[in-house]
């Protein structure tokens, strides 16, 4: 004989299930309206107005599932010493970052258009700091404003991972990382033409303030540098003070187009090292 029971128990339980799943999609939607109109760029620059950078954009959208899209994304940094455009983006994707909310320590995670590369990163506070951790794919080193060099350029695709933690005292307190670039060219008022570096690669640490390079070399090109050292960071970046030991070896093209400025090194190319010391804005080689 059939159970009643089990007659009537479906057709309570499908109702039941059905309106589960509307609060279920409400409530997802409900959290992706205010995560989508969360103001990432005003919360963004309370969280670094301590590191000296600002951040602002002149756009934002939805993301699908759950973030926003800014548009025209700049970082800036307000410090007297360094005052100016840091990075611009086009357009960058920024959302909860949920493991890190797990753990509790929210945070957010973004993803960049930078220099026809790509960037992406988790940041969270920790303590009185702010941590990142970052992966770097292809961005163009022609393009970026963060760092240059007077009277020379370079180019190549740059890539990496690595992590940082900024603080109010020191912004750049402690971090590691990996980099690699592809297709380094050096340009300079002393050669006759681009010089070729070929394959760059360097392992860094940073701990309070100073940035140890732990390996540097390149390889394939027409001029190999292999380095090692250390730069103590001021808050004007040109006013960084360098310690550096590196050697140089060139192919017979390379040496006939930096004639000279080979002259001008203390010894031709070869094993023997060289010592890189005084600032970035005023360097000297022994």
């Amino acid at each position: 004989m059939p159970d009643a029971r089990a007659d009537t128990s479906a057709p309570i339980r499908r109702p039941g299930l059905v309106r589960i799943g509307y609060v279920v999609v409400g409530l997802t939607l409900f959290a992706a309206y205010l995560i989508s109109t969360f103001p990432y760029s005003a919360t963004l620059t309370k969280v670094l107005a301590p590191m000296g950078l600002e951040v602002s954009s002149t756009g934002q959208t939805a993301s699908f599932p759950f973030g926003a899209r800014l548009s025209d994304v700049r970082l800036t940094s307000t410090r007297p010493a360094s005052a100016g455009l840091l990075v611009e983006s086009p357009a960058v994707t920024i959302a909860p970052a949920f493991l890190s909310m797990l753990t509790m320590h929210p945070g957010v995670r973004v993803k960049a258009n930078l220099y026809d590369g790509v960037v992406s990163a988790t940041i969270r506070p920790s303590g009185g700091n702010t941590a990142i951790s970052y992966d770097l794919d292809s961005v163009e080193l022609a393009r970026q404003q963060l760092w240059t060099i007077p009277g020379a350029s370079t180019a190549g695709a740059l890539s990496g991972s690595g992590s940082l933690l900024l603080s109010p005292d020191n912004i750049a307190q402690s971090g590691d990382g990996e980099l690699s670039a592809a297709g380094l060219t050096f340009t300079s008022p002393f050669a006759q033409a681009p010089i070729r570096l070929g394959e760059g690669y360097s392992k860094f640490t940073l701990d309070d303030g100073t940035l140890t390079i732990e390996e540097f070399t390149t390889t394939g090109g027409d001029l190999i540098l292999t380095a090692e050292g250390t730069i103590q960071l001021a808050p004007d970046p040109g006013d960084s003070e360098l310690a550096i030991q590196f050697t140089l070896s060139t192919t017979p093209a390379a040496a006939a187009q930096l004639g000279i400025l080979l002259t001008t090194l203390p010894h031709p190319p070869g094993p023997e090292p060289y010592h890189l010391t005084g600032t970035l804005n005023a360097p000297r080689i022994s």
